[in-house]
């Protein structure tokens, strides 16, 4: 445990401390500054019109403004993710520190789960920080909070997915711009991977595509709802690839 810790919070620091994770955070927040002072006017402006006129459109601050927020969020994080998990691995094999963590006393599982919760830790301080949109609202609007906090651990379920998944690419490679790439990559298989029931009329077949379709669960938390099928499947791919991961550098210790 002591490992982990140690590793953790030395890998943590450099992604905090480098050039990337701070070009990435100023983008995202440009980005969501824009996207979600647009959609928070456009709300302003419909709530204005008289109520004959939104009969038909029902105003809802969650499903009109916090649900589009965090949906772009999904969207940057499919990229910005790879972005900063790139170096986790990759960079120790690039700059030869790999062979020297393969040879110190920790083990294979501790290397895996150490540089995972220092890529989860750099990734929350993104989620923090796309979360003062919506919760400052508050300042000057009233809206239940369950649905939003509900959202939030549905973002943060996904990121962690996320995390582990570019963690595993990193693992692969020693080149950093090859592992963001697969990175992302594997995140856009993840959300198609329910395509796959179009080309098979089974239904036990169609059933397992549709679990394994991370829209479906992530959709589950931004209405509002705790899905125990959900939770587990983010916990479930959470804890493969960073077995995956494990496995990687357990086989690197053979070699």
């Amino acid at each position: 445990m002591r490992g982990i810790v140690t590793l953790a919070k030395k890998d943590f620091k450099l992604l905090v401390s480098s050039p990337t994770y701070y070009v990435v955070g100023f983008l995202c927040a440009l980005i969501w500054s824009y996207s979600f002072l647009r959609a928070f006017l456009g709300f302003a402006d419909r709530a204005g019109l008289p109520p004959q006129m939104l009969r038909n459109q029902p105003l809802n601050i969650h499903f009109s403004v916090f649900i589009q927020h965090i949906s772009y969020i999904n969207i940057i994080f499919l990229f910005a993710i790879p972005a900063l998990t790139m170096r986790l691995i990759s960079e120790e094999k690039k700059m030869r520190t790999y062979d020297l963590l393969l040879t110190s006393p920790i083990t294979a599982t501790e290397i895996a789960v150490g540089k995972f919760l220092a890529g989860l830790g750099a990734a929350l301080g993104l989620v923090l920080v796309s979360a003062l949109y919506p919760f400052g609202t508050s300042l000057v609007a009233e809206f239940s909070w369950a649905p939003l906090w509900t959202s939030y651990l549905g973002l943060v379920a996904l990121t962690a997915l996320y995390v582990a998944v570019g963690l595993f690419a990193s693992s692969l490679t020693e080149s950093a711009m090859l592992s963001m790439i697969m990175g992302v990559i594997l995140n856009l298989m993840l959300w198609f991977v329910s395509q796959g029931a179009d080309f098979s009329d089974g239904e036990t077949f169609t059933a397992v595509m549709e679990h394994l379709a991370v829209g479906q669960h992530f959709f589950s938390f931004l209405k509002g709802t705790l899905s125990v099928s959900s939770i587990v499947f983010f916990l479930s791919g959470v804890s493969l690839f960073v077995f995956l991961t494990q496995r990687v550098v357990e086989s690197s210790r053979w070699r």
